[in-house]
Parts: structure tokens; C-alpha cells; sequence
């Protein structure tokens, strides 16, 4: 990796300096450093997570817009429900494929800059959109693959007991009723196993920022160094939930405003019920992205003397020799179908 300096009125640019110390922190105190890292460089961060969310409430307000512009454009008649409910989610699945692309760079990004000035380097804004988008179909790779580890199992569930649904003879012999309680066991079953498995690879996106690995290989990677300590990851998601939620609820009265006004009032309410959700993902982000990217120096501080390794390059005595270097923890298995 390397720093640059700024690069417009705006940007934030962190300095080169000394960098954080690299020892093993509990998770108080990463995310202590999370919200200190955040706090001294938050235009920079809450500006490279402006992407996704601009992106969010533009695909939002286009929904909007069609939904208030069809009956105009129809002179008062209403528009084909079905041409309406085809063209809304033609619009949500666009938008939808546009953040996921945007969340992949913007991740990265982040990423890049937290590990810059977690080392004491430069970092700006932007020299993060350069390194991130210099590579960016890697990253969208990595971020698809971390989906997958996530969602094959209830994919899988919803392919093999859906049809089962719909066969006439099972539904002529009356054991829908039971089949629906054993589809439901098994689907709590798949989101149990789905939470661990986002927590199994949520380190994906720093490996292969910081180590240049490809999608599969940042994954394992990321396995490989969570073998413990996964529940301050999960520890760390329920805090990002409970930051939104909180916002999610000071924003929620718009949204029931706006089921209860007509014309241009509805419109405005839903306006300014998309714009509390843009200010909210600026602003929650960038904590996550922050904090796995502390997550993942700490496991390699644990793991692998990631410290020592780094302190001895900075002297100019090079790396540790792999003699010297404490033995990596036998890697978990990866029991996703996906490919190796």
C-alpha cells in the first residue's frame, strides 16, 4: 500500500505519522479505536461511504417519482398494475445491483485508508477511490463470494422445498400443514447457519484489500484467521443493528406520515423519509468497515506476530524469518459448496 497527501478542499487527508500499536486489543478497545479512528477522519470516511448511500436514495427516489409521475403521464388514468409492479421492481433490482457494486469499491476503499493510517501512512481520499477502483471487479468478487457463503443454504432450502408446495398429490394427502413446520425448522436452521457464516468471512474484504488475495482466496483467508474469537464480530454486528435500528426509528414517522397524506405531500414525505435513510447509511457505515479492518490486524497480531513482523520491516531489518514467526492455528474447514 501506499500513502498519498491531499487532494481538494474537503478531503480530509491524513498525514503521515506514527502508527497505532500493534499489540492484542479486547473488543472495547477496537471499537474504541474504531470510533477514535472515525471521529478524526470523518469527512474522509463519511464521504467514500456517500457513494453507496447516494446511490440508495437515487434508486429510491426514482421509485418515487414513477410512482407519483405515472398517473400524470396518463392523464389522471391509473397506470397497469402490472406494468407498475414490473416497473418498480425493474428499478429496486437495478438499484440493488448498483450498491452491491458500489459497497464492494466502497469497502475497500475504506479499508485501505483504515489500514494507511493504522500503519502511520498517508492516506486521502482520493488515493482510496485509486486503489479501490483500480482493482474494484476483484473486490465486487470478494463481496459476491462473502454473499454466497452466507445465502447458499437457504437458496438451496427454498429450491428443494419449494416445488413440494405446489404437487397436488402432497397437498390431496394433507401434509401441507406438516411440511410447512419442517420448512420452517429448516430455514431457522439456514439463518442460524447464515450468521455464522457471515461472521466466518467477514474478514474477506481486508484480506484482500491488505494481502491482495482473490475472491476464494480472501474468503479462506478470512476462516483461517477467525477459527476463535467470533463472537466480538458478532458483538460488533449488533451494534451496527442497533445503530440502525435507532435511526431507522427516529425516520419511521415519515414513512407513516407519508402512507397518510396524498399527492404532493405523500411525495415530499417519502422524500424526506429517503433522505433520514442517505444521512443514515453515511453516517453508520464506515463504522463497520472500520472496525473489521481493526479486527483483521488484530487476528494477524495474535495469529501470525503481525506486531513484531511490522516493527522489524519499519527498522529496516525485514521480515520475520518463518522460523520465527508463531505457528498459523489449523484452518476450520470450509463446508460451503462454493468453489475452493
Amino acid at each position: 500500500m501506499t500513502g498519498e497527501t491531499g487532494w481538494a478542499i474537503g478531503d480530509s487527508s491524513a498525514p503521515a505519522g506514527a502508527a497505532y500499536d500493534l499489540r492484542p486489543l479486547s473488543t472495547g478497545e477496537i471499537l474504541d479505536r474504531t470510533f477514535q479512528l472515525y471521529r478524526s477522519r470523518f469527512a474522509m470516511f463519511a464521504g467514500l461511504a456517500a457513494l453507496p448511500a447516494a446511490v440508495n436514495f437515487v434508486g429510491g427516489a426514482a421509485g418515487v417519482l414513477f410512482m407519483r409521475a405515472g398517473p400524470l403521464a396518463s392523464h389522471g388514468h391509473t397506470v397497469n398494475q402490472m406494468v407498475q409492479s414490473a416497473t418498480s421492481l425493474s428499478i429496486s433490482g437495478i438499484t440493488m445491483l448498483v450498491v452491491l457494486v458500489v459497497n464492494g469499491i466502497t469497502l475497500a476503499a475504506t479499508t485501505w485508508a483504515v489500514a494507511e493510517i493504522y500503519l502511520g501512512k498517508a492516506a486521502s481520499m482520493r488515493a482510496a477511490w485509486r486503489s479501490a477502483t483500480g482493482d474494484w471487479l476483484r473486490y465486487v468478487r470478494v463481496v459476491l463470494r462473502q454473499y454466497w457463503s452466507v445465502l447458499w443454504p437457504m437458496l438451496a432450502g427454498g429450491a428443494v422445498l419449494g416445488p413440494l408446495f405446489v404437487i397436488p398429490g402432497i397437498r390431496a394427502r394433507g401434509v401441507t400443514a406438516v411440511m410447512a413446520v419442517v420448512a420452517g425448522v429448516l430455514l431457522f436452521g439456514a439463518f442460524l447457519y447464515a450468521i455464522y457464516a457471515a461472521i466466518r468471512v467477514s474478514l474477506a474484504v481486508p484480506a484482500a484489500v491488505i494481502e491482495s488475495l482473490k475472491a476464494n482466496a480472501a474468503v479462506r483467508r478470512s476462516m483461517e484467521l477467525l477459527t476463535e474469537r467470533k463472537v466480538r464480530i458478532f458483538l460488533m454486528w449488533l451494534l451496527i443493528f442497533a445503530m440502525t435500528m435507532i435511526v431507522g426509528v427516529i425516520v419511521s414517522p415519515l414513512q407513516f406520515m407519508a402512507l397518510r397524506a396524498h399527492t404532493v405531500e405523500r411525495y415530499l414525505f417519502q422524500m424526506a423519509y429517503l433522505t433520514g435513510i442517505f444521512f443514515s447509511r453515511l453516517l453508520v457505515l464506515p463504522v463497520g468497515a472500520i472496525a473489521l479492518c481493526l479486527f483483521y490486524f488484530d487476528e494477524r497480531v495474535r495469529h501470525e506476530g503481525f506486531d513484531i513482523e511490522f516493527l522489524m520491516e519499519r527498522a529496516g531489518g525485514g521480515p520475520v524469518p518463518p522460523e520465527a514467526a508463531p505457528e498459523k492455528p489449523f484452518a476450520e474447514e470450509n463446508t460451503s459448496p462454493g468453489p475452493a
